[in-house]
């Protein structure tokens, strides 16, 4: 650790401050990411690393070809950089880059069977399916084993070797007053689920360009709060917050990194992006928030200041119960014309409902159809855009901002409303 390596040398305290390492942290992780994104997108276009079946178009400029994969990949090195530089390397910190890297090789074996099958069906030794505008990775079922198989093994190593305990935090309850312990026959499936479920999150948000990102910004942010104030005796007990060791303030340092490496991202993903972040990111960094919101005791605040990664989950599980309802009930022409939203995730949704067209729908909402009865008008036409480029940044940044209020309702939340 270069920081312990230079307090040795000039012993000043300033190597030794949070604040200090957590602003050298995200200037790491900006340059490394600065450094390599470009030579990476150069690299995979050249390579067709994506799982698009956009053609390039031959000598032309510029670049008009398929969106590259795999980002992420850069996101997870230099954060895996910038927190062996800066970051004291406690049990904490190691157990956030062992999620971190195992939850990204997963993401990453996902991300390269999709880059094989589409070179297979471009060469004909497969079919593509008329509705896929992507290739398919490995299965959702064997993905899903992966990751509880890896999480599993991981929940019961912090369980044994890292210092957290089954206590929850309440929202709107004082701590005084309620303070839940789980024993650990029913705190571990919990870390188990909100880890492989904060993962699969995110990695259904990431649908559009830098949709995940501003989220898990906002996420990141809220962690290294509550880290560096829980972990000071004071200010903890004068905000009436659970006192948590000393050492999780490395959180917050940590978390510098996970907020630079998405400031950065956003100048290549922002719309439209010249590369994604892929199943790699999209898993290793989901998984390590959730597994920040279990070391600083604020796992019941996670679908708050994440509200747009369980919205988008929610909405997705809406959309499939219901068409199998409508699917037994009225037939598949009554399931295939009437939708709970326009399409899944919400996002999708509203970008369906904010593209101009004067032919008729082919799918009704029955979530439109509800909020006209109450009173709500759906978006009128001359508010509606034609150019899909446009719509679809206004879906992004309307979600963004989303995630910015939820970040602060969050912090008054739990901080102030008890």
């Amino acid at each position: 650790m270069i920081a312990a390596l230079f307090y040795s040398i000039w012993p000043y305290q300033i190597f030794k401050s949070v604040l200090f390492r957590g602003g050298m942290t995200f200037l790491t992780c900006y340059l490394v990411i600065n450094f390599l994104m470009p030579k990476i997108i150069r690299l995979f276009r050249k390579y067709g690393i994506t799982s698009d079946f956009t053609p390039a178009v031959p000598n032309t400029k510029p670049y008009t070809g398929a969106t590259p994969i795999m980002g992420g990949g850069i996101l997870i090195l230099a954060i895996l950089f910038a927190a062996l530089l800066w970051c004291n390397l406690n049990q904490y910190i190691v157990a956030l880059l062992t999620i971190m890297v195992a939850f990204g090789i997963i993401g990453a074996v996902d991300d390269i069977a999709k880059v094989y099958q589409k070179r297979r069906i471009e060469a004909g030794k497969e079919k593509r399916k008329w509705y896929s505008e992507k290739a398919d990775g490995i299965s959702g079922k064997t993905r899903l084993f992966a990751e509880f198989a890896v999480a599993l093994v991981v929940v019961l190593a912090l369980y044994l070797y890292v210092d957290i305990d089954g206590h929850l935090v309440v929202p709107f309850v004082p701590i005084k007053t309620l303070y839940p312990y789980l024993p650990k026959y029913i705190f571990i499936p919990f870390m188990l689920l909100i880890i492989v479920g904060g993962a699969n999150a995110v990695n259904l948000t990431d649908g559009m360009d830098s949709l995940a990102t501003v989220p898990l910004m906002t996420c990141a942010l809220f962690v290294a709060s509550v880290a560096y104030i829980g972990g000071d005796s004071e200010w903890a007990t004068r905000l009436k917050i659970p006192h948590l060791t000393h050492d999780i303030k490395e959180l917050s340092v940590f978390a510098m990194a996970i907020i630079s490496a998405g400031f950065t991202f956003l100048r290549f993903n922002a719309p439209p992006a010249a590369i994604y972040m892929g199943d790699l990111g999209a898993l290793a960094l989901g998984s390590v928030i959730s597994a920040m919101f279990i070391f600083v005791k604020a796992e019941l605040f996670l679908p708050i200041v994440g509200g747009i990664f369980v919205f988008s989950v929610l909405s997705a599980s809406a959309q499939r119960i219901f068409f199998k309802l409508m699917l037994h009930w009225k037939g598949r022409t009554a399931a295939e014309r009437y939708r709970f939203f326009l399409r899944s995730p919400y996002h999708h949704h509203l970008q369906k409902l904010w593209t101009y067209s004067e032919k008729k729908p082919e799918v009704e909402s029955v979530w439109l159809m509800f909020l006209q009865k109450i009173g709500i008008r759906p978006l009128p036409d001359e508010e509606k855009l034609v150019n899909p480029k446009e719509v679809h940044s206004r879906v992004v940044w309307l979600m963004h901002q989303k995630s910015i209020w939820l970040f602060v309702i969050t912090v008054i939340l739990y901080f102030k409303v008890r």
